[in-house]
């Protein structure tokens, strides 16, 4: 199984630093024009199934991706961006100042630390690997279009890293990950945007 985990493109809910998963944001200049970047660097693969998060930003990216593949999206839950709960919608300045305590916490254990009204990390980790398993069986290419914090658990469950290690891949928005999947093992082909070139 070959996999392409992609991040939708910039925001502008992420130009203002705001951690969000269940507002919707509309796309910068910039993250319409990386759409170009992403479209291009896919054209010339062979994708069997697009699987997209529910959220706009995603959908419109997956869209594009099947107009150019013809192949149908599938909408997942299990795609969604982590739930913030109590952050959602704030910067960090404003998480520190109005929900301190729940701050540190995260921080001190960003993994396990379940955010009031939302998700931990572990949370994420598991609906993705509970979706993505099965389709590891199969053969082809799919595509995964999704959100920062998912992108992180894809990148632990299937290369096999601890959670706490993901914080060394930069997945920022129009990222595009790319893994060979083979008898239980993932190979880590590629982890590029538009920024890298």
């Amino acid at each position: 199984m070959h996999i392409l985990v992609v991040r939708h493109p910039e925001t502008e809910a992420n130009i203002r630093k705001l951690i969000y998963s269940r507002t919707e944001s509309a796309y910068t200049e910039r993250g319409l024009s990386s759409m170009g970047w992403m479209l291009q660097k896919l054209k010339d693969k062979r994708i069997d199934a697009i699987y997209t998060s529910p959220m706009q930003r995603t959908i419109k990216l997956a869209d594009e991706i099947s107009a150019q593949q013809g192949c149908p999206v599938i909408l997942s839950n299990a795609l969604h961006e982590m739930d913030f709960g109590l952050f959602e919608n704030m910067t960090q300045f404003e998480v520190k100042e109005k929900h301190r305590d729940h701050f540190n916490s995260y921080m001190a254990d960003y993994s396990n630390y379940k955010i009031p009204e939302g998700e931990s990390f572990q949370d994420v980790y598991t609906r993705l690997s509970s979706f993505i398993k099965p389709l590891l069986v199969k053969e082809g290419t799919i595509i995964l279009v999704t959100h920062g914090m998912v992108m992180k658990a894809a990148i632990a469950y299937l290369l096999g890293i601890e959670l706490n290690a993901v914080w060394h891949f930069n997945t920022k928005p129009a990222t595009i990950l790319e893994i060979d999947y083979r008898e239980n093992y993932g190979v880590l082909v590629e982890l590029t945007g538009p920024d890298a070139n």
